[in-house]
């Protein structure tokens, strides 16, 4: 009547956030994220039970890969790309296939200490999920918090670099 349109309503977002201090220094924590992500992921992401890299290892802008998770039972298939790698500082991935953002943030403490901020964020989600958004935004935090702890556990045990653990 007036010339005015109604506009859909921006997609609900559901994240998750968590942080911790791993017992090494940036660099040594930068490198087992991020350089060698496709070698180590499946390690603190145990929820992962296929990962294949599209395109050249290490991880650089613009590679893509396809990852199969397991969660409850339920089988997933995903393909993803990485947006971003700022040595030593940040390393970004984003949905290609769904909706969403991890991010990876590392913040030099001390000569040994690195803390880890990670972030994950569903975009969108699709209007029958709406209502659930409360219920993702538990299970995407409970996820970001495992997700850190278990990148902490790993390198406070000594977790071997990429290339070690290839060769045992």
């Amino acid at each position: 009547m007036f010339g005015l349109r109604m506009r859909e309503a921006p997609a609900a977002l559901a994240a998750g956030k968590a942080s911790a201090v791993v017992p090494q220094p940036v660099d040594v924590v930068f490198d087992f994220v991020a350089r060698d992500f496709f070698a180590n992921y499946q390690r603190w992401c145990t929820q992962v039970v296929e990962l294949e890299p599209k395109g050249p290892t290490p991880a650089r802008p613009g590679v893509r890969a396809r990852q199969v998770t397991l969660v409850r039972g339920m089988r997933s298939e995903t393909t993803f790309a990485v947006a971003e790698v700022a040595r030593p500082h940040r390393f970004v991935l984003e949905g290609v296939s769904e909706q969403f953002r991890s991010t990876y943030q590392f913040e030099k403490r001390s000569e040994t200490e690195t803390e880890i901020n990670f972030s994950f964020e569903m975009r969108e989600l699709d209007l029958p999920m709406r209502p659930f958004a409360k219920l993702f935004d538990m299970a995407l935090q409970e996820g970001a918090e495992q997700t850190v702890e278990n990148i902490r556990s790993l390198l406070a045990e000594g977790a071997p670099y990429a290339e070690a653990a290839r060769a045992s």
